[in-house]
C-alpha cells in the first residue's frame, strides 16, 4: 500500500451553494522504467488537480492506492468544499502512457472569499529571463525561455478567473536580474501604457542545471540524471510599478533524454517528458496562486483618451466589461518622493461614467454630473461601481 499525498491551491473567487456535485476528470503520465504504480499516482494527482480547477477552494487531500484501486483516506477542500467519495472509473495504458479517469463527489458550501465580479486583469507575460544561459546547452534548449512563457500564458488563459495573459513570449525585457532583488524597485509605467496591461509578470529562470547521472559498477548502466528547475515569478502593478507578489518555485525532475541529444523546447516531445510535465505542474500551481491573489485586488482601468465629456478607458470585453457598467473616476496625481521618484496618489472625484460602447480592449463612456469633465485627465483611474 502506498500513500499518495497531494496539496493543491485554487483561487477562491467563486460563490458556492450548499450542494453535492459529481465531477469527472482524467489525468495521464508517462511510464518510466516500467514503473506503472508511480505513473498511476502521477496521473491521479493530475486528475485531482483538475477537480480543484472546476470546484474552487483550498484543496488538501491524502489518498491511498491498494492493488491498483483508489481508496479514500482523507480528502477535503478546506473552508470551501468537502469531498464525499472518490472513484477510479478506469485506466488505460497506451504507448507507455497511462490514463486514468476519476469521479469525485464534491460537496460545496456557500462560503466565499474575494470576488472580482467576473472582471479580469490583463497580465503582461514577456519572455522569461535566464540567469545562466550556459545551462541551455545541455539538451540544446536555446528557445526554452520563450517556450516557458508561452506555456505559462496558455495555462493562465485556460485556468485563470481573475486575469488573462497579454502574451509577448518573443519579447525580452532588458532588466538586470539583480534589480529584482532590490527593495522598492519599480518597473517603468510605460510598459503598462504601451500594452494596456494592469500587471506585468516577470518569469526568472534561476537554475536548470543537470546533476551527474549515477552509474553502476563498471559503468554498464546509469539512471536518468536529475535536472533542476528553479523559477522566480514576480508580479508588478502596471500603474505604480510596485512589486505586489513574488514567489520562488523549486522542483527538480528526471531528464530522460540522452546526454548529447537535441531537444526542441517548443516540441510536444519535450513537454510530455517527465521534466516537461513537472514544469507544467509548477506553472499550473503558480497560475492558481496568482489568480487567488488577484481576485482580492480591485481592477483599475485608466483613461487613455478624453475629448470634452467623452472618455475611453483601457478596459474592454477581454476584461469582462459590458455596456451599462458604471465606473467611478479617481484622479491620479504624481508626487516626487525623497529620491525624486514619482509616486502615484489617488484622489476621489465626483465624476461617474456609464459605459455605452465596448471593444475587445477598450470601453467608451460619457461623463455625467455637473462639471464632471473638469480636472479629468488622461491616466486618471476608473473603478467599477
Amino acid at each position: 500500500m502506498k500513500s499518495l499525498k497531494i496539496v493543491m491551491l485554487l483561487a477562491a473567487c467563486c460563490h458556492f451553494n450548499a450542494a453535492a456535485q459529481w465531477v469527472e476528470a482524467s489525468g495521464e503520465a508517462k511510464i518510466l522504467n516500467g514503473n506503472v504504480t508511480q505513473a498511476r499516482e502521477a496521473a491521479i494527482e493530475q486528475a485531482l488537480s483538475y477537480v480543484t480547477l472546476r470546484s474552487g477552494g483550498e484543496f488538501s487531500s491524502e489518498q491511498q492506492i491498494q492493488n491498483g484501486q483508489l481508496i479514500k483516506n482523507q480528502f477535503s477542500m478546506m473552508n470551501h468544499s468537502q469531498v464525499g467519495q472518490v472513484e477510479l472509473l478506469n485506466e488505460q495504458v497506451k504507448n507507455q502512457v497511462i490514463t486514468v479517469n476519476l469521479r469525485v463527489d464534491v460537496l460545496q458550501n456557500n462560503q466565499s472569499q474575494c470576488s472580482t465580479d467576473n472582471l479580469k486583469a490583463a497580465v503582461l507575460v514577456p519572455q522569461a529571463q535566464m540567469r545562466d544561459r550556459a545551462q541551455l546547452r545541455y539538451g540544446h534548449l536555446g528557445n526554452f525561455p520563450q517556450a516557458l512563457s508561452q506555456h505559462l500564458g496558455d495555462i493562465m488563459a485556460k485556468q485563470s478567473k481573475a486575469s488573462y495573459p497579454n502574451l509577448h513570449a518573443d519579447e525580452r525585457l532588458d532588466i538586470p536580474n539583480s534589480l529584482n532583488d532590490i527593495r522598492g524597485y519599480r518597473l517603468p509605467s510605460w510598459l503598462n501604457e504601451i500594452t494596456d496591461s494592469q500587471y506585468i509578470l516577470i518569469p526568472d529562470i534561476m537554475d536548470i542545471s543537470t546533476d551527474p547521472a549515477d552509474s553502476s559498477l563498471l559503468g554498464l548502466w546509469s539512471d536518468a540524471p536529475q535536472r533542476q528547475f528553479q523559477l522566480r515569478l514576480s508580479l508588478y502593478h502596471g500603474i505604480s510599478g510596485e512589486r505586489v507578489w513574488s514567489k520562488d518555485y523549486n522542483s527538480p525532475a528526471e531528464w530522460e533524454f540522452e546526454k548529447q541529444e537535441t531537444v526542441a523546447a517548443n516540441s510536444n516531445r519535450f513537454w510530455q517528458s517527465t521534466y516537461g510535465l513537472n514544469i507544467q505542474s509548477v506553472l499550473g500551481q503558480a497560475s492558481i496562486e496568482i489568480d487567488k491573489m488577484l481576485s482580492c485586488r480591485p481592477l483599475l482601468g485608466q483613461i487613455i483618451s478624453k475629448q470634452q465629456d467623452r472618455v475611453i478607458i483601457n478596459l474592454g470585453r477581454n476584461n469582462g466589461i459590458q455596456v451599462g457598467d458604471e465606473f467611478q473616476i479617481v484622479l491620479q496625481q504624481n508626487l516626487p518622493d525623497r529620491l525624486n521618484n514619482m509616486r502615484a496618489v489617488a484622489i476621489k472625484s465626483r465624476a461617474n461614467i456609464v459605459i455605452d460602447q465596448v471593444t475587445q480592449e477598450t470601453a467608451t463612456a460619457k461623463l455625467s454630473g455637473e462639471n464632471a469633465a473638469i480636472n479629468i485627465q488622461i491616466n486618471d483611474l476608473a473603478i467599477k461601481q
